[in-house]
């Protein structure tokens, strides 16, 4: 198929499509959803187990067994 702009108009895309299961909106939530996915990770690693632990003045492995579920299990 020649890439022409004339073709490109001519061409269903998103919910013009037969098939399509999606929605314009579907798909812009599905983006933020991804964006905000992306940032919580982003930040996500910025708080470490060694961090968290300088800030609470214990040992970064307490961090670690807390977080494993090795201890204060009570919680």
């Amino acid at each position: 198929m020649i890439d022409c702009p004339l073709n490109r108009l001519k061409v269903k895309r998103g919910e013009d499509v037969k098939h399509s299961k999606l929605t314009e909106p579907d798909v812009i939530l599905i983006r933020a959803i991804v964006a905000e996915r992306d940032e919580l990770r982003r930040q996500a690693s910025l708080i470490t187990n060694r961090k968290l632990a300088e800030k609470f003045n214990v040992h970064h492995r307490t961090i670690d067994k807390i977080t494993a579920g090795e201890s204060w299990t009570h919680l």
